[in-house]
């Protein structure tokens, strides 16, 4: 079974002083080797990329990758993860506002399209890209993203129901998943299209859909 770890966000010594810069050397081993792995894997991509090159980029042996990481697969999936925080952040925080859980739900498909065009680690692995990442670790890969982000759908449902914005009746753990489902063909919609008003236009649509099916009847 693979083993997955959420792993601590490295230094970035851009932002930080000399002194900073030299501790550095007393960051956890596994951090380094992530920051290592992730920059071959945004360069190079998964195919291209081995243990070996993880190690050398890291500055060390093939046999410390190993003392963290089970496999190159398991290096991999620890970087998406890392990577996925970043995003949740930025989600959990456009869902952290108050409003109806229709237009929470459209802030998130907005936040999701924003930052997946930028982070093309995340989006070959979710969406499938033979330059970066196939087969049996970009499911795996998939599958962990797609989980976190119908957890946080959950937990947008939930507090709808607490609040009273969303039905009662609702199934929570079927509406997350319809609403993934929906929200994800928008996301794929956002990043291929060159055309703001068209998006404008599916976003809307999207947004009094959802609303018809989520607020509660009187």
């Amino acid at each position: 079974m693979t083993r997955i770890v959420i792993w601590s966000v490295g230094v970035n010594l851009c932002s930080v002083g000399p002194m900073a810069a030299m501790e550095t050397t007393t960051l956890d081993p596994a951090d380094r080797l992530l920051d290592a792995a992730e920059a071959r894997f945004r360069r190079f991509g998964y195919k291209r990329t081995t243990v070996e090159d993880v190690a050398t980029e890291a500055g060390t042996g093939k046999g410390s990758v190993y003392l963290h990481f089970e496999s190159k697969q398991d290096v991999y999936l620890a970087v998406v993860e890392r990577s996925l925080e970043h995003f949740l952040a930025a989600a959990e925080a456009a869902l952290s506002v108050e409003g109806a859980s229709p237009d929470l739900l459209r802030s998130l498909v907005v936040v999701t399209i924003d930052h997946y065009s930028h982070d093309e680690l995340l989006r070959s692995s979710l969406f499938g890209d033979t330059d970066l990442v196939a087969g049996e670790v970009a499911q795996l890969a998939s599958d962990l993203q797609r989980e976190r982000i119908r957890s946080l759908l959950r937990g947008v449902l939930t507090r709808g129901k607490a609040e009273g914005s969303v039905r009662h009746d609702i199934d929570v753990e079927a509406a997350a998943s319809v609403l993934h489902d929906s929200g994800w063909a928008l996301v794929k919609t956002g990043l291929a299209s060159d055309d703001p008003a068209e998006l404008e236009t599916l976003l809307e649509a999207f947004n009094s859909i959802v609303g018809l099916g989520l607020i509660p009847r009187h």
